[in-house]
């Protein structure tokens, strides 16, 4: 007796795509992430291609969010698509039912919303110091010399570095450009 019974638990990557067919029924695709037992170091995960054409179906998936956990019941089938003299094959999940187990929380925007905040721009990139020069400078100055920016700070009291630096010279810093 043949069996093809396929019963898969993981975690929604992306959202579900529904597409209305000529036919006039729906088709539901998605791919769901299951982890392998684990064997020596690091997780394994396996990618599985799910549709589903069934209605019942296709309307429940329609309201799952990417990270929701899902439980999927179905068979294997082996697709074929491409032309004649280059076909190509996959294996997906054919999909007869399914229950979403756990939501996690996750805020999905989708453009519908009224006047959202905005989201700050990240923080430039702080480069690291190339070269701290001793000499006299006037705290609080600031120049430009060969596209470097220099930046005159306090004297350092002779404690804060490790007791080498005498608390009465100034330091200048040199740092790359941010421009």
């Amino acid at each position: 007796m043949d069996r093809n019974e396929v019963v898969l638990v993981g975690r929604l990557p992306e959202a579900v795509r529904i597409r209305s067919l000529q036919s006039g029924s729906t088709l539901g695709s998605w791919r769901v992430i299951v982890r392998r037992q684990q064997r020596g170091r690091g997780t394994r995960v396996d990618t599985i291609p799910c549709v589903s054409f069934e209605p019942e179906v296709t309307v429940v998936v329609a309201e799952w969010l990417p990270d929701d956990m899902v439980e999927v019941v179905g068979s294997l089938r082996r697709r074929w698509w491409g032309s004649e003299g280059s076909k190509s094959s996959g294996y997906e999940v054919e999909v007869r039912s399914v229950r979403r187990l756990e939501r996690r929380v996750t805020t999905v925007l989708t453009g519908e919303e009224e006047d959202p905040a905005p989201i700050p721009a990240p923080p430039r990139p702080v480069r690291s110091l190339t070269r701290a020069e001793t000499g006299p400078v006037e705290t609080g100055t600031v120049t430009a010399e060969e596209g470097r920016a220099f930046t005159a700070v306090a004297p350092e009291p002779s404690h804060a570095a490790g007791g080498n630096t005498p608390a009465s010279v100034p330091r200048r810093v040199e740092a790359p450009s941010l421009r």
